[in-house]
């Protein structure tokens, strides 16, 4: 069946103004002013006059089975809701590990990404964790990437008391195990490196480029938006050698990362210190606990932080004249969609990508009100059309 998407301003993320969008299946087919619904075919017809058009984000990094951040058994948090996911954009997703490696397992990670699949989102994971030598699924690093297409790349940790305190040179192994890997099977792969807020900050990432002539564009380190210690300044000149850096959206004191700063913010200060904006990515970390803290800096409680954080960074970039929507989209679709390798079918609306589309109101804002994925509505008036599998049982309350 045929979809058309007739009257919005469209951002492929670049601004293309007012177009029309022909999907068939799964797949968009055209894109232009001029585009009609086929006369000798079923059309649905889609209006979204008054309305801003651009692709379904990317965030190459959610907690999707849960993590605890060291907040001991009572703050472990469940799988990632579905409906944070999608009614906030994100139409693809990366599933990852943190600093757990026996209350968690990368098949339970696998078995979530699966079932968020069938359920119309795209995902990946990363195998590893925090730790070296990584657990993995198949044995190796170097066998999951080459063994699991939904393996885009090893996670693991530097400057956090949490981590197995390696060496550049362990790291420099467990790199070249992803690299080897991925050009095994012609596919794009990263290792994915946690930046924790100890002084020695990215010091290690810069010691296996400097000493082994490895690229630092496969090597992506995240939570760069750490500015004690001032993780963003090492951010910026890795991004100026060409290397991807992720910002985190949770990270920010008012929402208990008391080291981080504003990605909005961060954006502003790297931008202009000369960091190329295809070199940043952004994402969630979302559905790991993060601490409510009172004035004094205390926490208090703890809260399960959400997908939707991206959408309120992306929106102040925008509100607060920092880049405009079609730069600031660049770091949800472009930008990861090549850094993972997808960029062929993801991070764009054009003719023979997947049909990853939002429809929201406008930039200042963003309320989402539709979302599609690879064609299927999955968001209508703001909600996700999928509520749960379970029902009340209904034969129940006759026994009481």
């Amino acid at each position: 069946m045929f979809k058309l998407i007739v009257g919005g301003e469209v951002y492929t993320p670049e601004k293309l103004g007012k177009a029309n969008i022909l999907i068939a299946g799964d797949k968009i087919i055209a894109v232009g002013e001029d585009i009609k619904a086929p006369g000798a075919y079923e059309c649905e017809i889609i209006d979204a006059a008054g309305k801003i058009v651009y692709p379904g984000w990317i965030d190459p990094h959610i907690h999707i089975t849960g993590a605890d951040d060291s907040q001991g058994p009572y703050g472990h948090t469940y799988d990632a809701s579905y409906q944070d996911i999608v009614e906030s954009g994100v139409t693809t997703a990366v599933g990852t590990l943190g600093g757990e490696l026996w209350v968690r397992t990368l098949e339970q990670l696998y078995w979530k990404a699966i079932e968020l699949e069938m359920m119309g989102l795209t995902t990946y994971i990363y195998t590893g964790c925090f730790h070296i030598p990584p657990p993995t699924i198949t044995g190796t690093v170097r066998g999951d990437v080459i063994l699991i297409d939904k393996v885009r790349g090893c996670k693991t940790a530097i400057s956090d008391a949490t981590t197995s305190h390696h060496t550049w040179r362990e790291m420099a192994e467990l790199v070249s195990e992803v690299n080897i890997g991925a050009e095994t099977v012609k596919k794009t792969a990263v290792t994915h490196v946690h930046v924790g807020r100890r002084p020695q900050r990215m010091d290690m990432l810069f010691e296996v480029i400097e000493n082994t002539g490895l690229s630092p564009k496969g090597i992506v380190p995240t939570h760069v938006n750490r500015a004690t210690p001032d993780v963003i300044a090492q951010g910026i000149e890795w991004a100026k050698r060409g290397g991807y850096v992720d910002l985190t959206t949770q990270m920010r004191k008012e929402e208990g990362t008391l080291t981080g700063l504003k990605t909005d913010l961060a954006v502003k200060r790297m931008l202009a210190e000369g960091c190329p904006i295809e070199g940043i990515t952004i994402s969630s970390d979302a559905n790991c606990p993060m601490a409510i803290r009172d004035t004094k800096g205390k926490q208090i409680a703890i809260y399960i932080a959400p997908v939707d954080f991206t959408r309120r960074e992306i929106r102040d970039i925008v509100h607060n004249r920092i880049t405009p929507f079609e730069e600031a989209l660049k770091m949800v679709t472009t930008n990861p969609a090549k850094c993972l390798g997808v960029d062929e079918r993801k991070g764009r609306i054009a003719e023979g990508y997947d049909a990853d589309i939002v429809i929201a109101d406008k930039p200042e804002s963003l309320r989402v009100e539709k979302v599609y994925a690879k064609g299927k509505m999955l968001v209508d008036s703001g909600k996700s059309l999928w509520q749960g599998y379970y029902k009340k049982d209904p034969y129940y309350d006759q026994y009481h």
